[in-house]
């Protein structure tokens, strides 16, 4: 008999665990995360917080608490290429942005390193109840038609216990042990190389010269990496991330060896420099054969492994785990049949592939793309709002063959499987954008003439939106275009924010059609 149970067992405190216990804490599940390292790690690795990222954390009311904690220097815009620091220019390319240029998002980047970023992920999740374990790993599991039992010891007095979960969330990195342990292979382009992270303190500011940039790519003989400031105007804390050859780590780099890095990367070769600490990771592209393995769900590094060109990585994994959390929660109450979880796998992996490509296109600019990369470039916004579920958990239209995993979200087409548009709503006389409002519920939002829908959306435990009781015409006309309705038209959005059906009119009987959807969505009844 196991020494506790737990509805959910994540492994893996990093970016990724931790918004997976934040956003079960948010559904209502008390999740028990542990983690084998003693606390969070010092170094920032992934650099910011997509605009995607920050729409679901807004959602949950953490962006001010993310905002209060980003990188001090903040630089937003350009990001330099130059042989070095003091080198010649060779040419710039827009980097991240505070707000979205294209208001297709709620929000924008948040410049903040994962050191930045995870405290606030664990404070929010143990605000909600969420029981977060450090220096404790997990030695060990088996699983059975009903659950995981999985061994646990803490690494401060040497203990061990046991936990029975219903489910597993392996969230334990690009390294996979548990991925490994079931048997699940990968494909893909595989390791390009190894990167280092060299955090050190130097005066850079003669060097800078007043330039505003939010990171310098260098690449000159010596060094090929990214420099970028982590302390605010006044602080003299730099990290550089020079490209290793496959198979190096840190541990081949001695402090006078990463000094010379630095001073390569600078352009100065007398520069005085003071390591603080290094460490390195792989440079890789892959995407998990499978996503799901019985009651163990693979998320972020685990499932999928990108270049940090483009900062996606980090930011899909959060995405995962929010994608995961209301389907795992609604299961867990009863509320869903067990098959809503095949549709993780359905949705997340297709996109993860498009995504890694994505990152991958990014890495090789630096190098120059052949025709056929350079022709499947997309934009950074379709990259982060563009997705296209097809799964068994979005119903369908009648002709939409399309297998295409994203499309332009700046024109949007309202159907089914796409991330609902943006809208400026208004509820109570209080202006509020749409995607503020979706924190774990399924909403429905009808046309300005669609009131003989609420009351089946009441019946259902559905969240309901007129558009055009409180928006203008203007804001009510926005609606119907963008999401291909009539003014009697509904669409439900699920707890993700992707439209799950559309009715683009008003059906004989919106009672039945409403209830069969939702039926057809959550899997309590054959398809």
């Amino acid at each position: 008999m196991a020494d506790e149970t737990t509805e959910v067992l994540i492994v893996g405190g990093s970016m990724v665990g931790l918004a997976q216990a934040l956003f079960l804490a948010r559904q209502g599940i008390r999740a028990l995360l542990v983690e084998r390292h003693a606390e969070i790690s010092a170094h920032p690795r992934a650099q910011a917080a997509s605009p995607r990222t920050m729409e679901l954390l807004r959602a949950l009311g953490l962006e001010d608490a993310v905002r209060a904690r980003e990188n001090p220097h903040a630089q937003y815009g350009d990001i330099l290429q130059a042989e070095s620091l003091t080198g010649a220019e060779l040419g710039r390319f827009d980097g991240p942005f505070r707000f979205d240029p294209h208001e297709v998002g709620t929000t924008g980047w948040t410049l903040i390193g994962q050191d930045r970023l995870e405290p606030v992920l664990r404070e929010g999740a143990e605000e909600l109840g969420a029981d977060i374990r450090f220096a404790t790993e997990m030695t060990g599991f088996t699983q059975d038609a009903e659950g995981v039992t999985a061994v646990l010891r803490d690494l401060g007095d040497g203990s061990e216990r046991t936990v029975r979960a219903r489910y597993l969330v392996a969230a334990d990195g690009s390294r996979a042990p548990i991925r490994t342990s079931l048997g699940i292979g990968h494909h893909g382009q595989g390791v390009f190389g190894g990167q280092m992270n060299i955090v050190f303190h130097a005066d850079l500011d003669p060097y800078v010269a007043e330039r505003t940039f939010f990171l310098c790519f260098v690449s000159n003989p010596t060094v090929k990496g990214v420099l970028g400031k982590l302390g605010g105007a006044d602080s003299d804390r730099w990290v550089l991330a020079p490209s290793l050859p496959p198979g190096a780590d840190h541990r081949a780099y001695g402090t006078e060896d990463c000094v010379e890095l630095v001073r390569a990367a600078v352009g100065v070769p007398d520069l005085p420099v003071a390591v603080e600490s290094a460490t390195s990771w792989e440079i890789a592209a892959w995407v998990a054969d499978r996503f799901r393995s019985g009651r163990v769900l693979l998320a972020g590094d685990c499932a999928h492994v990108m270049p940090p060109t483009g900062g996606f990585g980090g930011n899909m994994g959060i995405q995962d785990a929010h994608n995961l959390a209301w389907k795992l929660a609604r299961v867990l109450r009863g509320e869903a049949g067990p098959g809503l979880l095949d549709t993780y796998e359905q949705e997340r992996a297709p996109v993860a592939e498009f995504t890694v490509d994505q990152g991958v296109i990014r890495y090789l600019q630096r190098s120059g793309l052949d025709e056929a990369a350079a022709a499947r470039h997309r934009p950074e916004t379709t990259v982060l709002f563009g997705h296209v579920y097809r799964s068994d958990a979005v119903l369908g239209e009648a002709g939409d063959d399309d297998t295409a995993v994203i499309e332009d979200p700046t024109a949007p087409s309202g159907r089914p499987g796409t991330r609902a548009p943006h809208l400026p709503l208004v509820r109570q006389g209080k202006e509020i954008p749409l995607h503020d409002l979706l924190d774990g519920d399924f909403w429905l939002l009808t046309g300005p003439n669609g009131t003989v829908w609420q009351e089946p959306a009441a019946t259902l435990g559905l969240s309901f939106h007129r558009v055009g009781a409180e928006e203008s015409p203007e804001v009510a006309e926005r609606f119907l275009t963008r999401y291909g309705l009539q003014d009697t038209g509904a669409v439900l959005l699920r707890p993700d924010g992707f439209i799950a059906w559309r009715g683009t009119d008003l059906p004989e009987n919106p009672a039945e059609s409403l209830t069969t959807a939702l039926d057809k969505v959550l899997h309590r009844t054959a398809s």
